[in-house]
């Protein structure tokens, strides 16, 4: 597992280059240019995804590099460790090729408090092998750039499940689109961060450059007013039928040019058969347009979202937008169909579990609801010692029908709590191929007896 890591986190400092100016709100940007070497890196399971661009960006950036089988593995989940190590990396951090793994980890770990990425605190008590959050993603992220963090008010629906020391950093990361919610207006902050997610993120970051807002240089107020991100973005798959909301992100802070009422009238979303979604409102927010659906739409449909010229312009030079076509903003809906859901029906230790006899727990046993089989069985599994903050070595692991069975190479330790993490992305059911979303350590922990 941790070569693997190894493999898809490491970043070629050959491509790195120079640090970019200072800028970021006065504080110093530490992340690094990408360097202009491109790197051609073959990846068999990322075409359509979602995250492509990114992942191959940053693959050709030399940030990121796939398994030896040619995968990237984009949906399966990132432990803290490889969110840290890629974050530091971006910043400027750079391992010694001499140092085994677990030195570089220690290494990048120091680096991360001394960067101020990490608090002392926190690195001791990280649990590095569980799966990084999306809010602990937005804090370091918005620390290792030196990003002044936004006091505005975050208007997600779950904003009392982040951290209170957290929302000023998500809510810097939602104001930039570094990172987005989801919908129903929700931020899911305990949600696990994926592969291609943080490729993504990470790809956000150095594809803006820094960020000055107290620049005062006008060479470029007669700038050309043009779309700079698309959430959904143009050409995605399996956008959930349920999105509420639509956004496109300007180069320049932007306004009606007469009244917003024009500008819903002058936006149309078509699907397919020619039919027209219905608008609930449009808002402009410095320079994010943002377009709330009043219906939900169709599965497995593709969406074309067109803007009028004329009707937007930049809230400085008056400069106008010329419009966007169908064709430049299209995305296509998940099909929703009824395939049961891949979930686990015993786990064996049970969870919470507080006598388990440590001489007879070598083997960890998960039941399935159907017969699963895998990609690959490889990283899939981690077992996690939580009083001694270090991971068990496993010997095996197996699939048996319904089971996923788990052998560890030694006797557990006693009076000690333990997790096992199962990450998304490898396992699935046999026969309709639905995946399992994986499970946290927090939902599989069970403690030894004396």
């Amino acid at each position: 597992m941790v070569l693997a890591a190894l493999i898809v986190f490491g970043v070629a400092t050959a491509a790195s280059a120079a640090p970019w100016k200072d800028g970021a709100h006065g504080k110093k940007w530490k992340f690094k240019e990408p360097g202009t070497v491109k790197i051609n890196v073959q990846l068999v399971d990322i075409n359509s995804h979602w995250a492509e661009k990114s992942i191959r960006s940053m693959a050709s950036w030399g940030m990121i590099s796939g398994y030896p089988d040619f995968t990237f593995r984009p949906n399966t989940t990132v432990s803290k460790y490889e969110a840290l190590m890629m974050i530091a990396r971006a910043s400027g951090y750079e391992a010694d090729k001499n140092l085994s793994w677990n030195d570089s980890l220690e290494d990048m770990t120091d680096y991360a408090v001394d960067e101020g990425i990490l608090t002392k605190d926190e690195s001791e008590d990280l649990a590095g092998w569980q799966p990084a959050k999306r809010y602990e993603v937005a804090v370091w992220a918005v620390r290792a750039m030196g990003l002044e963090e936004d006091d505005d008010k975050l208007f997600f629906n779950d904003i009392n499940e982040i951290p209170a020391y957290a929302r000023s950093c998500v809510s810097s990361m939602y104001r930039y689109q570094y990172m987005v919610g989801y919908p129903g207006k929700v931020f899911a902050p305990n949600k696990p961060v994926t592969r291609a997610e943080l490729a993504a993120i990470i790809y956000r970051i150095l594809d803006e450059g820094p960020i000055d807002d107290d620049d005062s240089d006008d060479s470029d107020s007669n700038e050309e007013v043009e779309i700079s991100s698309l959430d959904p973005a143009d050409g995605s798959d399996n956008v959930e039928i349920d999105i509420n909301r639509l956004t496109a992100k300007f180069n320049v802070e932007i306004e009606a040019v007469d009244a917003l009422n024009d500008v819903k009238e002058g936006i149309e979303i078509e699907n397919e058969d020619g039919e027209v979604v219905d608008i609930d409102q449009v808002s402009i927010d410095g320079r994010y347009l943002e377009i709330e659906l009043a219906e939900e739409l169709e599965e497995d449909t593709t969406y074309k979202v067109t803007i009028e010229d004329d009707i937007i312009k930049a809230e400085d030079s008056d400069e106008v937008f010329e419009g966007l076509s169908g064709s430049q903003w299209e995305f296509t809906t998940g099909d929703e169909d009824d395939v049961e859901q891949v979930k686990i029906e015993n786990l064996d230790p049970e969870n919470g579990e507080e006598d388990v006899d440590r001489e007879d727990t070598n083997v960890l046993r998960a039941t399935f609801n159907c017969d699963i089989e895998a990609h690959s069985l490889v990283d899939a599994v981690v077992v996690y010692n939580k009083d001694n903050d270090k991971e068990v070595a496993i010997d095996m692991v197996e699939i048996d029908g319904d089971e996923l069975v788990i052998t560890l190479e030694e006797e557990l330790d006693s009076n000690d709590t333990y997790e096992v993490t199962i990450k998304d992305g490898y396992l699935e059911s046999e026969e309709s191929g639905e995946e399992f979303e994986g499970l946290d350590g927090e939902d599989w922990s069970f403690t030894t007896r004396e």
